[in-house]
């Protein structure tokens, strides 16, 4: 449900033209959290700190999506 949020947030920035290509995971943890963000990136070793920024910079809805689906499919009960 929270990826089909920010895929319609995504849909309506681009069509009022407020906001750039998409709405990344980056931007929504900056807006709700800068502090923790750049004390984050301060700490943490580069090169992990360079594959984060990779999956950050990605639309939120994808990220939040495919982890969304890996929830549900890992918290499904087994039928016998």
């Amino acid at each position: 449900a929270l990826a089909a949020l920010f895929g319609f947030a995504n849909i309506y920035y681009v069509m009022t033209g407020t906001g750039g290509d998409s709405l990344s995971l980056y931007d929504v943890w900056y807006k709700f959290g800068p502090g923790s963000l750049e004390l984050l990136q301060k700490y943490m070793w580069s090169g992990l700190w360079n594959g984060l920024y990779i999956i950050l910079a990605r639309p939120a809805w994808v990220v939040v999506g495919i982890l969304g689906l890996l929830f549900i499919g890992l918290g499904r009960k087994r039928v016998e």
